[in-house]
């Protein structure tokens, strides 16, 4: 399966925006036709909606344009997703309980026809940002099934990234690349919520992002690297916060507002030295990409 691939220029900037700005549009569009209308009307609306984002790929897809047709695939699946709740609303099916609490199988019949839709438009289609929507709706189904919020849901969520993790490092590099994003999102966003409240906790937070960066550079997968630097950031403001006053009133204080806490100075000095240390893991990646190229 030939993936698409588009390099970062403006015009691929431009077009990524663009699609994504049409998808936020009519995601806002349909949430107002469902206050304004009854649920038999809205259902009616959400396909008009979807048809239409459908009808332009499939558009761009005949013209020649593999990049643009994929991306407003990938709006076609959420607005698909839009839709299908619509039905179960109009049906009397649908349920209005939160997310991943208690067994609603009218939500698990929306996640697996949405998950279904994906993975048929990206065997169509071929573009990566289907990938995420296929992975993503795959760990939400997953984690809705077998959990229902809370630490139950977190476990769910570790052991989905690591399954997933070994089929995003056999996977096209190009479909990968969503795949290690969900596969490192779903892991750290797990071990952040076991560990966000104590020191030791974000210890082991910036240990596990210094894995991250590591795992990153020997797999050349940049967005472990992003991860793994996120990760330091939150184990810098969570020391920064302790032991020199709140991040938050730091950035009040650039304008001139909010109190000067004590040791006021040490707050942006702690962030210089976070600097210093990406500054640093940078070298050290850089000089061991080198060497494995000489």
């Amino acid at each position: 399966m030939q993936a698409i691939r588009a390099p970062w220029t403006s015009a691929s900037f431009l077009v990524y925006t663009g699609a994504l700005t049409v998808l936020a549009s009519a995601v806002w569009l349909d949430s107002i036709l469902s206050d304004r209308y009854s649920s038999t009307a809205f259902a009616g609306w959400a396909a008009l909606v979807f048809g239409c984002a459908l009808v332009v790929a499939l558009a761009f897809r005949r013209a020649g344009r593999p990049l643009l047709a994929g991306l407003f695939a990938f709006v076609s699946v959420v607005l698909f997703a839009v839709f299908v709740g619509a039905l179960e609303d109009w049906w009397g099916w649908l349920s209005h309980d939160s997310p991943l609490h208690g067994f609603h199988w009218s939500l698990l019949l929306l996640e697996v026809v949405t998950l279904i839709a994906a993975l048929r438009a990206l065997r169509v289609f071929h573009h990566p940002l289907l990938v995420l929507a296929a992975a993503g709706v795959g760990w939400y189904f997953v984690a809705d099934l077998l959990s229902s919020g809370g630490n139950w849901s977190a476990w769910v969520s570790l052991i989905f990234g690591l399954f997933l993790l070994p089929i995003a490092a056999g996977a096209n590099r190009v479909y990968g690349f969503w795949l290690h994003v969900v596969s490192g999102l779903t892991i750290g966003g797990a071990l952040l919520w076991f560990w966000h409240e104590t020191d030791w906790n974000y210890i082991l937070i910036g240990l596990v992002a210094l894995a991250y960066i590591i795992f990153g550079a020997g797999r050349r997968r940049s967005s472990w690297t992003v991860l793994g630097a996120f990760g330091l950031f939150l184990t810098t403001v969570h020391f920064v916060d302790k032991w020199f006053g709140s991040v938050v009133t730091l950035f009040y204080s650039l304008f001139g507002l909010g109190e000067n806490p004590k040791h006021d100075w040490a707050r942006p000095l702690g962030f210089v030295v976070l600097g210093f240390a990406y500054v640093a893991l940078g070298v050290l990646v850089a000089r061991r990409e080198r060497h494995r190229e000489a």
